[in-house]
């Protein structure tokens, strides 16, 4: 089942519909929704690559929230996600 957009927060894990996990980082420029996925890498999750994708799509494919990461500035640098904006 989606969740609404609104319910996407920025440092947040969200469990998608087929079992995978996304780390959100924030939003891009133009309002995308910027993730990590948490990869296969078990010593540094989320720390593989990010992807930017529209909230409504993120909503489309989230089912729920796992738990919430204090500090994403090492995910973010990880990332290279350079396109993150504060929201």
């Amino acid at each position: 089942m989606a969740m609404s957009e609104d319910d996407i927060q920025k440092g947040w894990i969200y469990r998608t519909s087929h079992q995978q996990e996304r780390l959100v980082l924030g939003w891009d420029r133009d309002g995308r929704v910027v993730y990590a996925s948490k990869g296969k890498n078990e010593d540094a999750p989320f720390q593989s690559c990010h992807v930017r994708i529209t909230t409504r799509k993120f909503a489309q494919r989230a089912i729920g929230k796992l738990r919430q990461v204090d500090d994403l500035q090492p995910y973010i640098v990880a990332n290279k996600a350079t396109t993150v904006v504060v929201r």
